[in-house]
């Protein structure tokens, strides 16, 4: 543990030169240890807990600079603003000596709020090691594949991250006013339809005999060109209705087409079939750097070898095999080819190389399985094991390469520099005004974005529950409070814990409560003295008043999770009904120019007939 930023630094530079690298048993006093610290009470900290105690801090010290700095409301609430301010907050202690804080609300921003991201990412990558340890435990192939795009300083975030991962979904307010805009461009082509008629109707009942037919057709081509203008009213309107929904990146377009699904109409079969293909899980990974701009990348896990019956959500593994190698090749070609093109087409400066546009990885085979559990399920902060789960899920352990920094490392840095230190003491790189932009540039580029994806349907064919939605990040959020045993806690009183959080002491607070041996009042104490708060604001709690007062929040959980089951389903009937249309459209090549026109010819013949 260091005692300072700044004698952090100094140790790494000590340690670069080759100094303090010796502990204090060969006669260094003076120099660096690596032993265990001894800390007050007789309690020895492994180095696997000095870093994990270092890495909350940040995350801690990440997210009160959020409160300063960030544009989203809920991140700057995080940790801070109660559920019920009657009923304060709780900071309880679990069984096995951790603490957790009950009561207060949280942003679940996976992208933003590095204390949210923890809990939430270390969840989904136990169920990725789940998932992946069953699958190649049953003979099945599990391959890591990683998505590069070719980036510069002068590309945008938001741009990169439509071309890889697809436009965003618009909120429910847009889909609404789009939706009504599409109503009332219909109702205006209808009143622009019945006035044409009687506009026609009218000149011929006025024309004289014999030339009605003529003044009928001089008629309709007057009235032809609103009736254009209406019917292009539609059409923008139901345009700009479907930027609201999806609109596929390289990444869908990757399983999407007769190439890859197949053929039915012409009992074709599709590289799908071919490979055993059930599905894969994608995690998207972000750094940025003073000089190359922002790398977004995306790491996946493909499972294949699989035989499946039903269709969608009655989908059911039957069985497994062993692709040969030309199918799997044939995949591989079938992804960069499609990863590359899809890339280039939506801006040519996005093209890959073929070197680093697309990477696979074979994980495990059947021989190894007896090291499958100890090589994936490696959830430890700071294990340097490689594993396929942390690699997709944990982008919260990862630091940037090559002079970039991730997300969260640059906002450290816009932490440590708001809290006083020199640009050159801080970690990272880049001035303060460039650290910020850069930060509200990524808010705004990844909000309503989602982190962690798996393919539909994959979840439930292994017996996952839970979704990929922020409500579900929120959802796994509660249960990770719930899956805990409490042995003792206080309450902390509503203006308390304001007091709390405004002097930068929440994380004191939560570290006051952690132990095997019951509260320590004298440490809680001291935090609540240096809030400038007095003790008589903080109840100690049994057991069972925890119990009792965590009862309705778990209550809120049970309907919490009974309305995520119920939008899931909705969000995938409309995805379902989006990739059918989308496959259909992927099947054949479609010309829109002459779709069209073939539109315009039809509504032309409809309202200015050719006299006969």
């Amino acid at each position: 543990m260091y005692c300072s930023d700044r004698c952090r630094k100094a140790a790494k530079r000590a340690i670069a030169k080759g100094e303090g690298l010796r502990t204090k048993a060969v006669g260094n006093p003076g120099q660096l240890g690596k032993e265990p610290t001894e800390f007050p009470g007789g309690q020895t900290a492994s180095p696997r807990d000095l870093a994990a105690r270092a890495r909350k801090t940040r995350r801690y010290q990440g997210r009160r600079t959020l409160w300063r700095i960030s544009g989203d409301p809920k991140c700057r609430g995080c940790g801070r603003q109660l559920m019920d301010p009657a009923s304060g907050v709780i900071v309880a202690q679990t069984a096995e000596g951790n603490s957790v804080v009950l009561g207060l609300m949280k942003c679940a921003r996976i992208w933003f709020c590095p204390v949210c991201s923890a809990t939430i990412r270390h969840q989904r990558a136990q169920e990725i090691t789940r998932v992946v340890v069953d699958w190649i435990r049953r003979g099945g192939i599990a391959m890591l594949v990683t998505f590069t795009a070719r980036h510069a300083h002068t590309h945008e975030l938001a741009d990169l991250m439509d071309a890889i991962q697809g436009s965003r979904t618009g909120t429910a307010a847009d889909v609404r006013a789009a939706t009504a805009r599409v109503s009332e461009a219909l109702k205006a082509y209808d009143e622009a339809s019945a006035l044409a008629k009687l506009t026609v109707a009218a000149a011929s009942r006025d024309a004289g005999k014999g030339l009605k037919r003529k003044a009928a057709a001089a008629a309709k081509e007057d009235v032809a060109p609103d009736l254009f203008a209406a019917w292009n009213g539609v059409l923008d309107a139901k345009a700009a209705l479907r930027k609201t929904g999806r609109t596929a990146g390289a990444y869908q377009r990757l399983i999407s087409g007769g190439t890859w699904a197949g053929r039915p109409d012409r009992d074709e079969t599709g590289i799908r079939d071919r490979v055993g293909y059930l599905g894969m899980i994608r995690a998207t990974e972000i750094t940025v750097g003073l000089i190359n701009g922002w790398h977004p990348h995306i790491h996946a896990i493909v499972l294949l070898g699989g035989t499946t019956e039903g269709e969608k959500a009655d989908k059911k593994i039957t069985g497994v095999f062993t692709p040969s190698d030309s199918a799997i090749k044939e995949m591989e070609d079938h992804f960069r080819g499609v990863w590359t093109t899809h890339l280039k087409r939506i801006n040519p400066e996005y093209e890959p190389s073929d070197e680093h546009g697309v990477d696979f990885k074979r994980l495990k085979t059947e021989q190894d399985a007896q090291d499958l559990g100890q090589y994936i399920a490696k959830l430890q902060d700071g294990d340097k094991t490689v594993s396929p789960a942390n690699e997709v899920a944990r982008g919260d352990l990862k630091e940037g390469r090559y002079g970039n920094m991730t997300p969260f490392q640059l906002l450290g840095r816009i932490g440590d520099i708001i809290g006083g230190m020199s640009e050159d003491e801080a970690e990272g790189d880049g001035p303060l005004e460039w650290c910020l932009g850069s930060w509200h540039e990524y808010e705004r580029a990844l909000r309503g974005r989602r982190a962690i994806e798996w393919t539909r349907y994959l979840r439930s064919m292994f017996g996952i529950d839970g979704g990929d939605s922020e409500e579900d990040d929120l959802d796994a959020l509660f249960a990770a409070d719930g899956a805990n045993e409490y042995r003792a806690g206080i309450r902390v009183q509503d203006e308390t814990w304001g007091k709390v959080t405004g002097r930068a002491l929440d994380l004191a607070a939560v570290q006051a409560v952690e132990g095997t041996d019951g509260i320590d009042m004298e440490k809680v104490a001291e935090v609540v003295a240096a809030a400038g708060a007095a003790l008589d604001t903080v109840a100690l709690l049994t057991p069972a008043e925890i119990a009792e007062a965590y009862a309705g929040i778990l209550e809120t959980l049970a309907q919490r999770r009974e309305e995520a089951a119920a939008r899931r389903r909705r969000e995938d009937e409309k995805h379902d009904q989006e990739d059918d249309a989308e496959n259909a459209e992927n099947a054949e090549p479609v010309d829109e120019d002459a779709k069209y026109k073939a539109l315009q010819d039809g509504l032309r013949r409809r309202v200015a007939p050719a006299a006969r």
